[in-house]
């Protein structure tokens, strides 16, 4: 009998473990993307929006050319933080908008 409820108790303490560990990664990757997009305020030049996503750890970003200059998606690299923060450029290659959604 107490064989058994040890290992319920250690089940027990994997499974919140394991959902703690999920809530901290949740949660870093979701202010890693709101709080570099928030750095990002029309005029500042692509190369120093691309030099600052470099830094991020848990994060992506994705570049698309479009007839009016590019997109940058930066979002995260977890498949559960859907957040995600979208760079408008102009073709001079400045900010022209960025937003965190």
């Amino acid at each position: 009998m107490k064989l058994k409820i040890k290992k319920i108790l250690i089940s027990l303490l994997v499974i919140v473990a394991f959902i703690t560990s999920c809530t901290i990664f949740w949660k870093i990757a979701q202010d890693e993307i709101f709080y570099l997009c928030g750095n990002f305020s029309a005029g500042i030049t692509k190369s120093n929006v691309v030099k600052q996503l470099e830094t991020a750890e848990l994060s992506k970003y994705k570049m698309t050319i479009n007839e009016k200059g590019s997109i940058i998606v930066f979002s995260s690299k977890l498949y559960f933080v859907t957040n995600q923060c979208i760079i408008e450029l102009d073709k001079s290659e400045k900010v022209v908008l960025s937003g965190y959604k």
